[in-house]
């Protein structure tokens, strides 16, 4: 496979990013019998469920920036962002070297300093020239349980497709914890979903909503999305699927 395939693990913090990477990892070296490599670019991390072959915590940590630099956790991480872009040459060396079938990398717990920031896009250029990478964005469903919400949430995934530029793919976690919620249709039934958003009745935002729906109609025509749990190992073979469809030279994720 050459340099490998990588996967970007993607999402708002807590939406378990670092859970997925472990339980995908495993599946993936049990499963299908894959060489897998574990790649941490989250400097905040205190503790990963994986051994790490690359661990951005080796170059710096959000910890040692607050210490050193006097800085509060959210300058911090920041900072932690501005020294990732200025070593982003160095980080993807690294990661080439790292000899493996799939190569998974889990991002900041913060996304918006990885995604919105230069840092992530350089990286995610940088592969993309040596490598087949993807990125899946992964959502919580606690940002679910609303059919704004869940607009919302999908509308975040294109723009981190967008801003990446790398095929991305939308999981739904914790799977599990959803009951009753009819996500597929809403998804994939456009109508219906802008009929959802507009009986929750939240006066502007549902106009914000609406222009969401449409965004995501235009963009991604009909959204497949996978059920995953990283708790109980549900959907990983799904995951395996999509994320190798993904790499289509077409790009149609559906």
């Amino acid at each position: 496979m050459g340099m490998g395939l990588c996967v970007m693990m993607l999402g708002t913090a807590g939406s378990g990013k670092t859970s997925l990477c472990a339980t995908f990892g495993k599946w993936l070296e049990s499963d299908i019998k894959a060489k897998v490599a574990y790649i941490n670019l989250d400097a905040g991390c205190a503790f990963t469920p994986y051994k790490p072959h690359f661990d951005i915590r080796e170059m710096f940590t959000v910890e040692e920036l607050m210490r050193k630099e006097k800085l509060g956790p959210n300058g911090a991480m920041i900072r932690a962002a501005e020294l990732m872009e200025k070593n982003a040459g160095k980080i993807v060396n690294k990661i080439e070297k790292v000899n493996a079938d799939f190569k998974l990398i889990d991002t900041p717990g913060q996304m918006e300093i990885f995604v919105f920031r230069p840092a992530g896009p350089q990286i995610a250029e940088a592969l993309k020239e040596k490598a087949a990478a993807v990125a899946v964005y992964i959502i919580d469903p606690s940002l679910a349980l609303t059919s704004t919400g869940l607009t919302v949430a999908v509308s975040l995934s294109i723009a981190t497709q967008l801003r990446l530029g790398i095929p991305t793919t939308t999981v739904l976690n914790k799977a599990d914890e959803v009951r009753g919620a009819n996500i597929d249709r809403l998804l994939t039934d456009f109508s219906y979903l802008r009929s959802k958003v507009v009986k929750e009745k939240l006066g502007a935002m549902t106009d914000l909503a609406l222009h969401y729906v449409e965004a995501i109609r235009t963009l991604s025509k009909a959204t497949r999305l996978v059920k995953v749990s990283a708790k109980t190992c549900y959907g990983m073979e799904p995951l395996y699927d999509i994320v190798n469809e993904s790499l289509c030279v077409c790009g149609d994720l559906t």
